[in-house]
């Protein structure tokens, strides 16, 4: 652990200075680069700390997020991020008691001086954020550090078995660890998580509920000729294009809503879009979309539920550059029926079983894409039928949360 201190340590320089350029350029905000220091207003009463990575990770955690609300309406949450997107994705959700901040650094005292300052009294971190100050400091102060959909590859095993040190003195702070999979448990037990302190196994993007969408967002694109390219990654979006001007070749009606995972590549989108010669509005911008729009660039955050529900076909993104592929729950969740690319590491186990029942179609390059649009338009009934089949998993929120409670402070009369 010392070891652990000393290199970061030795980083914080570096580090400072990465931070303060990404200021400069304009991609932290001054309250995130406060937040990064370890500056957050303080609270005013005692609260529970989650922490997630970033979007994807926030977004599966909402249905714990507001059954903890529901269980515990006395306790606050304070979520943070790593990034300035997660962060503004959660304050978008306005859930009462529940605020995010840009997550803090891992150094020891920026740790303890958050969870002071915070009051918290509960830790819980999800998947993969394995922090060892933030871990350490939290148990050092008694408060309970519970993880949820824990992950754990085999390459991540490897690196902690190396350090035994660290991995003894953090794994043995944690309070309850919920695995996300069965090769993540016993990954964690081998490591030496305590049997007793693990709860059943939690996929939080299971867990996914379709929130209700009343008035069509995009009525000028029809239902039955419109696709989505979903949380797309820079590389992606020339061949979702070119895919796109394929499909309006065949039939002019098809329509593209495109909506980047990051909105800050807006412009660059926009510009590769007007130069292959289509018509598009900006929801950022507030442009008009009329009939003659051809592709609608989503360029904003908290509103997947509503291109989703718009688009009878949806293409996952971060699958045909390697970024791991996104989460296929969501996109389920709303009937619509599901494309993929190739790089599917962070969600391997649930294509596999996708591909397997003939429940997405896999795609490898622009005109695979275009040709997987095509078919999915024109057939997309057995494709979701089988989608929702495979997705419909039972996901037990209420036994993790019966975990959790007994992990929290009483609650206190008047708060």
């Amino acid at each position: 652990m010392l070891g652990y201190r000393v290199i970061l340590t030795i980083a914080a320089p570096v580090l400072a200075a990465a931070f303060v350029i990404r200021r400069l350029k304009g991609q932290e905000d001054r309250e995130s680069l406060a937040n990064r220091f370890g500056d957050v207003a303080k609270a005013d009463r005692p609260q529970i700390w989650l922490h997630g990575a970033s979007n994807g990770e926030l977004s599966s955690a909402r249905p714990l997020i507001e059954a903890l609300r529901q269980a515990r309406p006395d306790l606050p949450i304070i979520v943070t991020s790593n990034s300035i997107t997660g962060r503004d994705l959660v304050n978008g959700w306005s859930l009462p008691m529940v605020t995010a901040v840009c997550a803090p650094l891992d150094f020891r005292w920026m740790a303890k001086r958050f969870l002071r300052r915070q009051r918290v009294e509960a830790f819980i971190s999800l998947e993969n954020e394995l922090w060892p100050n933030r871990i350490t400091a939290a148990a050092d102060q008694d408060v309970p550090v519970i993880f949820v959909a824990a992950r754990l590859s085999k390459q991540s095993a490897k690196v902690w078995r190396r350090m035994p040190g660290i991995r003894a003195q953090m794994l043995a702070a944690i309070k309850l660890l919920a695995p996300q999979d069965k090769g993540s448990r016993q990954r964690f037990l081998t490591l030496g998580v305590r049997q007793a302190r693990l709860a059943p196994l939690v996929d939080l993007k299971a867990l996914y509920v379709a929130k209700p969408v009343e008035t069509p967002a995009l009525p000028e694109f029809p239902y039955t000729h419109t696709w989505l390219a979903a949380s797309t990654h820079e590389g992606e979006d020339a061949l979702i294009i070119e895919a796109h001007e394929a499909l309006l070749e065949r039939d002019n009606r098809v329509r593209l809503i495109l909506a980047p995972r990051h909105p800050r590549r807006a412009a660059a989108i926009r510009d590769l879009i007007e130069d292959a010669g289509l018509i598009c509005a900006q929801r950022s911008q507030l442009d008009e979309v009329t009939p003659e729009t051809q592709v609608f660039l989503a360029d904003t955050l908290g509103e997947m539920h509503l291109w989703y529900s718009a688009a009878r076909v949806t293409f996952v993104g971060g699958s045909l550059v390697d970024n791991g592929g996104h989460t296929p729950y969501e996109p389920a969740a709303y009937g619509t029926a599901l494309l993929h690319g190739p790089y599917l590491s962070n969600f391997q186990k649930i294509y596999r079983q996708l591909d397997a029942a003939d429940a997405a179609i896999p795609v490898a390059d622009g005109p695979s894409l275009a040709a997987g649009v095509d078919f999915a338009l024109s057939s997309p009934l057995e494709l979701v039928q089988n989608a929702s089949a495979v997705t419909r998993q039972a996901a037990d929120l209420e036994t993790l949360i019966a975990r959790i409670l007994p992990l929290l402070p009483r609650p206190v009369e008047g708060l």
